[in-house]
C-alpha cells in the first residue's frame, strides 16, 4: 500500500510560464499582504507547488499502482479547473512519486490510465523490486452485509509523523531542511511508511458505488478495499461524514474496465 505524494503547478496560457515564487535580494519568498507567498508568471524563484498526498496500491505483477482520478488530475477536485481557466491558468503536475513499506526511499511514478466514468487511474512504476507483490482483484463485487477491510494513509503525513519515533520527531521539530517534501524521505529511510487498516460492513451495493462504515478520512483516498480473502473488491474515493462516517468506493469491476484499456504487459 502506497503512500502517494505529488505537486502541480499553475501555467500562464498567455505567456507559457509558471506561476513562480517571487524571492527578495537575500533569498527570502516574498508575502502577499495576506501572508500568503507572492507568485508570478516571471517571478524569479521555482514553480509554485500545490502539493497533495493520497494512497495508492501495487497490482499483481508489480508494473502498475491504483489511485483515485482526483490524486491524478487533483486539479479537478470542486470547482478548482473552472476558476483556473477562467484566470487564463493550466494545471499540469510537477511531481508525482510513491513511498512503498519495506522500501527505503521516494519512486517516481507516471499517470497512463484515467477513467472517464469513475474516479479511477492507473499509475505505472518500474522497480526491481516489486515483481513479486501486489494485491489481486476480486471476481465479484462485494454484496450488503460483507465484511472488508480499508487500508491507507488517512490525514497524510500527520498520521505518519503520529506514530513516527522520537528521532524523527526531533529531526523535523529542529526544521532545518525540513520540508514537504523531505519528511516522507525521512521517514522512508527510517522504515516508517506503513498504512493504517480499519474494518467494516458493506452497507450499499450499486452499479458504481460500494457504500461501507470502514473508518477513513482525507488522504486515505485510492486505498484498496478487500475482501476476507486479501481481494480489492473496491477503490476508496469519498467520505460522508454526515451519515455516521460512511465511506464510499469504487467497486473492482470499474476497475477491472479501466485495465482493459491499457497496452498488454510486455513479458
Amino acid at each position: 500500500i502506497a503512500f502517494l505524494q505529488g505537486a502541480f503547478g499553475l501555467r500562464h496560457k498567455v505567456s507559457g510560464e509558471f506561476l513562480r515564487e517571487v524571492h527578495g535580494a537575500d533569498g527570502e519568498v516574498l508575502k502577499t499582504p495576506f501572508g500568503q507567498p507572492r507568485i508570478e508568471p516571471f517571478g524569479n524563484g521555482p514553480p509554485a507547488e500545490f502539493q497533495f498526498t493520497g494512497t495508492a496500491f501495487l497490482l499483481k505483477g508489480g508494473r502498475y499502482l491504483v489511485t483515485n482520478r482526483h490524486l491524478a488530475e487533483p486539479w479537478t477536485s470542486g470547482n478548482r479547473l473552472a476558476s483556473f481557466e477562467a484566470s487564463g491558468l493550466q494545471p499540469e503536475l510537477l511531481k508525482l512519486i510513491i513511498f512503498l513499506p519495506e522500501i527505503q526511499g521516494s519512486i517516481e511514478t507516471k499517470v497512463v490510465g484515467i477513467s472517464e466514468t469513475a474516479d479511477l487511474a492507473i499509475l505505472s512504476i518500474e522497480h526491481p523490486n516489486l515483481t513479486d507483490r501486489g494485491l489481486s482483484l476480486a471476481e465479484r463485487t462485494p454484496r450488503a452485509g460483507d465484511e472488508l477491510y480499508l487500508l491507507g494513509y488517512p490525514t497524510g503525513l500527520k498520521a505518519l509523523l503520529a506514530r513516527a519515533d522520537r528521532e524523527i520527531i526531533r529531526s523535523v521539530s529542529d526544521g532545518k531542511d525540513v520540508d514537504f517534501w523531505s519528511i516522507a524521505e525521512r521517514l522512508s529511510d527510517a522504515g516508517q511508511i506503513d498504512p493504517l487498516a480499519s474494518q467494516g460492513i458493506v452497507a450499499q451495493v450499486g452499479p458504481d458505488v460500494v457504500v461501507y462504515d470502514a473508518e477513513t478520512t482525507v488522504g486515505g483516498s485510492g486505498g484498496p478495499a478487500l475482501n476476507q480473502n486479501g481481494k480489492v473488491v473496491a477503490v476508496n474515493t469519498a467520505i460522508l461524514p454526515e451519515f455516521g462516517g460512511s465511506n464510499i468506493g469504487v467497486p473492482v469491476n470499474e476497475l477491472k474496465v479501466l485495465l482493459s484499456t491499457l497496452p498488454p504487459t510486455r513479458k
